[in-house]
Order: structure tokens, then C-alpha cells, then sequence
């Protein structure tokens, strides 16, 4: 039932997109946005009420509701897992702005592409003074981690015990992180969702990279995972946006500082080499690359889910 769910899900998807006004979405923000000014009064222990307040209603719901079916009515069971799934998961949440981006560099509409790669950041991003090459490596770097979130973080969720319960529990969690980072909540529960955060994500964060790395250039996607680590804010970034840089042969983040002489005779008497940058500079043509390296981390993942339902199927 899982691999069908999510084949009939990205099917689906395909041909009716889910965007970010979809009522689901709506639900969703509407739901994050509320329990903050009923839970968050500053201290450690609202902080810790709220998430819980957020999290369990949605998810206990969906998973009574996954159960109750299972017991009575096994294939809408399977009908309630293609829409779970296909409400949160999905392309097409991220795609649209990818592709404008990328129709604007081809027809070399820079100030277009500036604008679109700015709505779709937000303001902390300043892109009116951005290069050719400093667009598409930010808008390789924000695909990455959309693709993450919206794809490959809720294929693994689903793969849960608790099955569509789990896509609750993890969109829950990145949309609130978000969205409270740029909303009126306190610091304590702020902190609070970004551990949640990290300790839902740490296992779906080092699958997709694993991914990233099995279908696109092993040798400096794990170069990249193993030592740019030090490139990007939080080590979820850095294995992502590593990995996934690497695997394109590309290069992604801020260049690594240059070694001083110092340092270089130092490393060279202790038999060290200096950390060295992955790829080559980023060019318009990396974003479709981008594009068939998801796909094909995709086809990697659904064949061995595929593999482990016959093997299930065909196990005494």
C-alpha cells in the first residue's frame, strides 16, 4: 500500500498540483499561526505546551483515522493515504518559481530572474546587485532544500510506522520552524521547534543526501559532505546543499577562504591538504541538471521501496 500511495500521489500531483493556496496549505498556516497566541507566554514550558498543542491534535487525528479504515474499509484506507500524501508532497509547491527562474536566465531577462529568485526567498535575500552565476547558485540552493521539505522529507516520513500521521508530524514541524522564524514568537519557542526540528529531520536529511550522492558525482558529493560542512549556518544546510552541490559538480555557498602561506606550510608539514572547493562556477545549464538529479534521486528511492514490497509480499 506505501509504494502505491506514493506512485498514485506523484501522479496525481502531476496533473492537479497542490500550491501553496490549496485549502490544505491554508489549513495548515492558519493552524501554526493560531497556536502561538494561545500557548506562548515566553517561558520553557508554554514553549514545550505549544509544540505539543500543534503537534498532536493533527497527527493523533490522522492517525485514528488511518487505523479506523485499515480495520474497516482497507481500500480507503488507501484512498486516505494518496490524499495525505498527495496534499504534502509534491513538485509543484516549488516548481513554478524554479522554472521562471530559469526561462528568465535562458532568454537573458536578468533583472526578471532577480525579482523572481527575491519573491521567492523573501526579503532577508538582496538580489538586485546578483550576477548570472550568483542566481542560479542560490536558486540551486534554495531548490535543494524545497525539494528536501516538500518531497523527499515526507516520502521518508510516510515510510513511518504510523504511516500518513508521519507526513503530518514532519510538514507540521518544517512549516511551523518557517514560519515562526519570521513570525511573533517568543525565543523560547523558537529554540524549542528548531530542536524539534532537527531531531525529526535527522534522519531524512542524511537519506536524501544519501540520494543525492549515489545518483550524481559520489566522489565530491562526499568530499563536500565531509568537509564543507563549516559553509552553511546549520548542519542540515550544509549536508543538503553539500551533497546536493557535489553531485551536480558544482559550486555552492560562499567560496572557502583562501589559505594563507602560513597555514599551507603548516598543513604541508602535518601532510594535511587544504579543504579545496567542488565543481565549477554555476551556469544556467546547472539548473537543469538540478532538475534530472532530483528525478533520478526519485526513480532511486521508488525502485527500492518497490523492491521492498515484493520482498514483503513474496516473504512467508
Amino acid at each position: 500500500m506505501t509504494f502505491f500511495s506514493v506512485l498514485f500521489s506523484l501522479i496525481l500531483e502531476q496533473y492537479l498540483p497542490v500550491g501553496p493556496n490549496h485549502w490544505t496549505q491554508r489549513l495548515m498556516r492558519y493552524w501554526i499561526d493560531q497556536v502561538p497566541n494561545y500557548c506562548d507566554t515566553g517561558e520553557e514550558t508554554s514553549a514545550k505546551v505549544a509544540i505539543t498543542v500543534l503537534i498532536v491534535p493533527p497527527v493523533l487525528f490522522v492517525l485514528m483515522m488511518h487505523l479506523w479504515l485499515i480495520y474497516q474499509l482497507p481500500i480507503l484506507a488507501l484512498v486516505w493515504n494518496v490524499l495525505i500524501v498527495y496534499s504534502f508532497m509534491g513538485f509543484r509547491q516549488f516548481s513554478y518559481q524554479y522554472r521562471n527562474i530559469q526561462e528568465a536566465l535562458q532568454e537573458k531577462r536578468l533583472d526578471d530572474a532577480r525579482r523572481e529568485l527575491a519573491n521567492w526567498v523573501g526579503p532577508n535575500l538582496h538580489t538586485e546587485t546578483m550576477t548570472e552565476s550568483d542566481i542560479v547558485r542560490h536558486t540551486l540552493e534554495r531548490a535543494i532544500l524545497a525539494v528536501h521539505s516538500s518531497v523527499f522529507g515526507v516520502f521518508f516520513a510516510f515510510l513511518l510506522p504510523i504511516g500518513p500521521a508521519g507526513v503530518i508530524l514532519y510538514r507540521l514541524t518544517m512549516m511551523a520552524e518557517e514560519r515562526w522564524r519570521f513570525g511573533v514568537v517568543s525565543p523560547k519557542l523558537m529554540v524549542m521547534i528548531q530542536k524539534f526540528r532537527y531531531v525529526i529531520d535527522w534522519v531524512p536529511t542524511r537519506l536524501t543526501a544519501i540520494g543525492f550522492t549515489i545518483v550524481g558525482n559520489f566522489e565530491q558529493a562526499a568530499y563536500a559532505w565531509r568537509f564543507h560542512q563549516k559553509k552553511w549556518n546549520t548542519q542540515s544546510k550544509a549536508i543538503l546543499i553539500g551533497t546536493g552541490g557535489g553531485a551536480l559538480g558544482v559550486q555552492l555557498g560562499e567560496p572557502l577562504p583562501q589559505v594563507q602561506s602560513t597555514e599551507a606550510l603548516l598543513l604541508a608539514d602535518t601532510g594535511e591538504v587544504p579543504v579545496q572547493e567542488v565543481g565549477i562556477l554555476p551556469v544556467p545549464a546547472h539548473l537543469s541538471a538540478g532538475a534530472s538529479l532530483v528525478w533520478r534521486a526519485v526513480v532511486l528511492w521508488m525502485i527500492l521501496l518497490a523492491m521492498l514490497t515484493v520482498a514483503v509480499w513474496i516473504s512467508p
